[in-house]
């Protein structure tokens, strides 16, 4: 049984082995407490998980996809239109070997745009498992963090809904972030979209 150490049982001092053990624990004991109850603190708080977005503008809208559902951004290249496809397949461009289809979704989804898509507009290279294709948008706006289990997502206005209603079936909210509203499309969904990977 190994004895209480007394105050001047310390490494300084000639005792036992057993008594200078017995004087670590002591003056551990505080800093091993304190670092369990950290542990256990830790443990039970929600750790945030931040998912980064490429937000764009669609349709006069503030929008944004998930960074890794894009494999490229940058500036459209030349596009070379097909004939018989809808008129939401601009058309074909190369990228970096590849041939993909152009997917107007302001023109899939019913929307509204000021401006024509054209040369010189920015484009996102969706990638889902085995399907790509390059979504043209007017403008890159940003990067914006959204944290699925800390973020909670607003409806769509009523007039927004209306205007917006093709794009229901993708949406998954509205993020208030840095006094600006963009709403969070759903990646895999949109990659999965039978009707889009038709024509990939």
């Amino acid at each position: 049984m190994v004895s209480t150490p007394t105050p001047d049982a310390s490494p300084n001092n000639g005792c036992s082995l057993q008594e200078l053990l017995a004087f670590i624990d002591l003056e551990t004991a505080p800093a091993l407490a304190q670092d369990r109850a950290w542990q256990q603190q830790r443990g039970r708080q929600k750790i945030s998980k931040k998912s980064p977005h490429i937000s764009f503008m669609l349709g006069g809208y503030e929008m944004a996809l998930a960074i890794d559902s894009l494999q490229e951004i940058g500036t459209l290249p030349t596009i070379t239109p097909l004939p018989n496809v809808p008129g939401w397949i601009k058309g074909i461009v190369q990228l970096r070997g590849e041939i993909l289809s152009v997917v107007d979704l302001v023109a899939l989804f019913g929307l509204v745009e000021e401006r024509r898509v054209g040369q010189g507009s920015s484009f996102l290279l969706l990638k889902q498992q085995d399907f790509k294709c390059c979504l043209p948008v007017i403008r890159i706006t940003g990067l914006v963090n959204y944290d699925k289990q800390g973020d909670l997502l607003e409806p769509l206005a009523p007039g927004q809904a209306d205007r917006l209603a093709g794009l229901a079936g993708f949406f998954r909210g509205v993020l208030a972030v840095d006094h600006r509203r963009v709403g969070i499309l759903d990646s895999e969904k949109l990659g999965q979209s039978p009707l889009i990977r038709k024509w990939q």
